[in-house]
């Protein structure tokens, strides 16, 4: 038996279904389509399954890529004593480094993780902790007021293909394009419409094939080959055509 409309409202709610719904307006006769809406919420399903895959491509290899060059600054400030970067909150809470927000979100990351702290006889791996950190938790880490104290100094050098730019410009153009797959990533995740562009403050309208694309370049500023790898294995603009 098909699956109407009517279908579609009892299984997702009237409010959800009526999205849908609304995109199928015809704009010279105001007539809806409630055949179409079922078919785009199909749609939706199969862009938001293809979407993931490429979001989580890129969300490892960005994730990796800012942690190790944390890390790595950590250990340049801190060469002794065998801590890991995330278990010293007196450090990172000065003002040069972390807030008090962001501090809580390492304490949940560990506990999530197993990670009782550096007095521990037997701890998880550092991995397993920033497995644990969330998009926006490393987005937040490429705002301005990390500038001078993580990026330049750190992160800026995981990005060798915009060393032309200044660290100012060049922070905004990763940061941009993090806040947008971060975005992206919260829409497909609650289950929003993908096919259609949504707003983010900035204010700025995005869609999901440029978002996915310029992710993808995004890795391919750090690292080429991951870069070329994800966008060989993205099948997002194709499945986003087949409508």
């Amino acid at each position: 038996m098909p699956f109407l409309y009517g279908d579609l409202e009892r299984a997702i709610s009237p409010e959800r279904a009526r999205r849908y719904l609304t995109s199928t307006v015809d704009p010279r006769s105001g007539v809806t389509d409630p055949a179409r809406a079922v078919m785009l919420y199909e749609h939706n399903t199969r862009l938001s399954a293809a979407a993931w895959s490429t979001i989580c491509d890129v969300e490892v290899v960005l994730r990796n890529v800012i942690a190790r060059a944390v890390s790595d600054l950590h250990a340049t400030h801190r060469p002794a004593g065998g801590l890991r970067w995330y278990d010293e909150p007196t450090w990172f809470a000065t003002g040069r480094w972390f807030t008090t927000q962001t501090l809580t979100s390492i304490a949940v990351a560990m506990k999530r993780a197993g990670d009782p702290g550096p007095r521990a006889a037997a701890r998880p791996s550092a991995g397993r902790v920033i497995a644990e950190l969330s998009l926006g938790f490393w987005r937040y880490l490429l705002v301005s007021r990390y500038e001078h104290s993580l990026w330049n100094p750190g992160v800026r050098s995981q990005f060798p293909a915009l060393s032309g730019l200044s660290g100012s410009d060049s922070r905004k153009r990763v940061h941009e394009r993090v806040e947008a797959l971060n975005y992206l990533r919260n829409r497909v995740a609650h289950h929003e419409p993908v096919y259609e562009t949504f707003s983010i403050p900035g204010p700025r309208q995005l869609d999901a094939v440029t978002t996915l694309h310029e992710s993808i370049e995004l890795v391919e500023w750090a690292d080429p080959d991951a870069g070329s790898w994800i966008r060989e294995r993205s099948t997002y603009a194709e499945v986003a055509a087949s409508i």
